[in-house]
């Protein structure tokens, strides 16, 4: 039987399905690309993908849309010498893809008003990488080319970022003459707006600027977060909330380097120093930015105590590491201030390859050497669900062979069983307040992957570079696995099902007293307590004791005392000081911090403070004790030392304020109320206390130079601050 199938019948279903191929699907795909797009999933560019491989989709608009989701919002990565802020992750390969397509857009020619529209798009957003990515000369290049063009819309366009290029170098009449040139046009549009307030805010015209933005961030708030190469253009909410605290007539000076070359474009940001990283600190605001020279002038500020960060593109951060600095702060007098951040190549792991399986229990890393490095360390990444490295990260140096941790030379060789002896890592749940499996198993699990880093530090123990760059991906990074399993007295700990991990490791010990891995696990668990009303020290002492009997290891034992709080060590003083004067023997053991605080337990403060300068490193609490001694002098010394890590202690104020007391020390009940004040933060204040014991002290206080240090101890602290 032959079917019949009219003419008509056959064109309608050509049509249908060409309609179909033509218009809905492709409209299909742009639909699902927008909608996970608004919802910020990575996915969204493989639609976009899609949708411009389509051979009936307007070219210029799928290609611009396609680019344009490769990019995100250029949101600045920030970073700051006391904490990181946040940012995106694009990556440098993305980045690179979003040029290559736009600059196939813009070498076709559009047709329909939507595609110049589009065209237009492609040209600002290919600016926009180049001021993102530092890249001077391509924005230079792409100016030339839209100022060379004939679209008036292309052209105004290039004038305007010209004028930026302009402003950012200090060239603020060049810019103003750009900006004069399209005030009275129909041309002008949202960047405009924004280079012309940021032209009159970097003179000094706050009130004007500050109206502007308002207007700005009220009508344009979307079109804000893309402008320059930059997501922060929202300084309407900055006017509102920081930049009242901060104006003033110093200015703060630097540069911004890579290897020696210059860094343009890289965002300044200021915040007051707290002792910490604000939640305002997002990056919202910059106060200065590079020109192409890499240098920068913020704002006039306040004189005052700054924590400086920087915000730069995260695709730019994946092969640089930031050099370390001992100023933690900056602090800004009617001269001013200045401070450099210094970007190096990170150095190359020669060994283990990332990915690369460990069967023993030694394993090799090496390096290449670094100009100028003191010495090396060694650290395995250490994720807080170690099976998937999956949640927060945190890194913490290992020993070798020998119980070293800082290398001379470019190899060191290391023992699995001596790492997983001394974990170094957190101790508690951070959700349960729970014992840590880590902490209590230590690293290098079986069937665990962990990257591996490797630090260069100069001889200031200052870093100078590392094999992690500050944007990573931890699937490219050296790692180590060990092959096998858990056993199962270490998966019972894995499932921090303590109560059953205890009694079948004390069937262990029954079987066998000296098993290594029983007295191990007890010792821990016993000593820190697998949740609170659980611990018992003299269980962790005994089990320690023989632990180091067996395997002739004293890091087991110490490591107990050392996350003791100080009831517990005056509680078992005798057998404390038993086991740090054993340590004492071992000359590669830093038993100073230990000691000073049993000492400080058992209210015995001049040898505590005489544990403390026999360290290398200067503490705060040494500080406070050389003050309690009324001993003002040696603790502006510290204060100054280069072995002491810069606070807001370190304020000339608070140095001068010390200097005072030492010819007028404070005599009668104002020297009592500060020497029990001191003696508190000495023994530890809890952070919830910190506030009131503060309000208590500073109420009986009328000398002008104990208040200051008061109020900078209360900063540093926090104590201003609620969570």
């Amino acid at each position: 039987m032959k079917i019949k199938i009219k003419i008509k019948t056959l064109i309608f279903t050509v049509f249908v399905l060409a309609l179909t191929f033509i218009w809905a699907i492709p409209t299909a795909t742009l639909m699902i690309a927008g909608y996970l797009d608004d919802n910020h999933s990575e996915k969204a560019s493989l639609f976009y993908e899609k949708y411009a491989s389509y051979p009936t989709t307007p070219n210029i608009e799928s290609k611009y849309l396609y680019a344009n989701s490769l990019i995100g919002s250029f949101r600045k990565y920030t970073i700051f010498f006391t904490g990181w802020g946040r940012g995106e992750n694009t990556s440098p390969e993305d980045m690179d893809k979003a040029k290559q397509i736009l600059i196939d857009a813009l070498a076709e020619m559009p047709a329909k008003n939507r595609e110049k529209d589009y065209y237009i798009k492609c040209y600002k957003l290919l600016l926009d990488i180049a001021i993102a990515t530092g890249n001077a000369e391509m924005l230079q290049e792409w100016i030339g080319y839209g100022q060379n063009n004939t679209d008036e819309k292309l052209i105004y366009t290039a004038d305007i970022y010209d004028g930026f290029l302009h402003h950012v170098n200090g060239e603020s009449e060049t810019t103003k003459a750009i900006l004069e040139k399209y005030e009275e046009t129909e041309l002008k549009d949202i960047i405009f707006d924004v280079l012309k307030a940021e032209v009159i805010l970097f003179d000094g015209k706050y009130e004007e600027v500050e109206s502007i933005y308002e207007g700005l961030y009220k009508n344009n708030w979307r079109e804000l977060g893309r402008s320059f190469g930059s997501g922060v253009y929202d300084r309407g909410h900055w006017f509102e909330g920081r930049f009242d605290d901060l104006k003033g007539d110093s200015i703060l000076r630097g540069t911004v380097t890579y290897e020696g070359k210059p860094m343009p474009f890289v965002e300044i940001y200021v915040q007051e120093a707290t002792g910490g990283l604000s939640i305002l600190s997002r990056g919202e605001s910059y106060v200065g930015i590079t020109d192409v020279n890499g240098e920068f002038e913020t704002l006039g500020l306040k004189e005052g105590l700054y924590n400086v960060g920087i915000g730069l593109d995260g695709s730019i951060l994946t092969d640089k590491e930031l050099q370390s600095s001992k100023n933690k702060y900056v602090e800004l007098d009617e001269e001013g201030g200045e401070i450099h951040f210094v970007f190096k190549d990170t150095l190359k792991i020669n060994s283990p390859k990332p990915g690369e399986k460990l069967y023993g229990e030694e394993f090799t890393v090496s390096w290449e050497d670094v100009e100028g490095a003191a010495y090396y360390t060694v650290e395995p990444v250490v994720f807080y669900e170690p099976f998937g490295n999956r949640g927060i990260s945190t890194r913490t140096y290992i020993n070798d062979l020998n119980g070293k941790y800082k290398f001379t030379e470019t190899k060191a060789v290391f023992n699995i069983n001596m790492i997983r002896d001394n974990p170094n890592i957190n101790v508690y749940d951070s959700e349960k307040e729970y014992l840590g499996v880590q902490a209590v198993l230590g690293i290098f699990l079986p069937g665990v992957e962990y990257p591996i880093v490797v630090n260069a530090f100069d001889e200031n123990k200052n870093l100078i570079t590392s094999s992690l760059p500050k944007m990573s991906y931890y699937d490219q990074v050296p790692s180590i696995t060990v092959e096998g399993s858990l056993t199962e007295g270490e998966n019972l700990i894995y499932q921090k099902n303590y109560i059953k991990a205890i009694e079948y490791y004390e069937n262990v010990l029954d079987e066998n007293p000296n098993d290594i891995d029983a007295l191990r696990y007890l010792t821990r668990i016993y000593g820190i307590g697998w949740k609170e009303g659980e611990q018992n020290l003299k269980k962790a002492f005994d089990l320690g004791k023989r632990y180091t009997e067996v395997s002739g290891n004293k890091e087991l034992l110490i490591n107990t005392v050392g996350i003791m709080n100080m009831s517990e060590i005056k509680e078992n003083s005798k057998l404390v000081y038993a086991v740090l004067t054993e340590a004492m023997k071992d000359s590669d053991f830093d038993n100073y911090s230990f000691l000073s605080r049993y000492y400080i337990a058992v209210k015995n403060y001049e040898e505590a403070r005489e544990a403390l300068r026999g360290r290398e490193a200067v503490t705060d609490t040494l500080i406070f004790l050389n003050m309690y001694f009324g001993d003002y002098l040696e603790a502006v010394k510290n204060l100054k030392s280069e072995n002491f890590y810069i606070s807001r202690l370190s304020s000339n104020k608070v140095k001068k304020a010390l200097g005072e007391l030492d010819k007028n020390p404070p005599k009668g009940d104002e020297l009592k109320v500060f020497n029990d004040f001191l003696l508190k933060l000495i023994n530890g204040i809890p952070y919830d206390g910190g506030k009131n014991v503060y309000n208590e002290t500073v109420k009986q206080i009328s000398n002008s130079n104990i208040k200051t240090i008061l109020d900078e101890i209360y900063l540093e602290r926090h104590w201003d601050t609620e969570y």
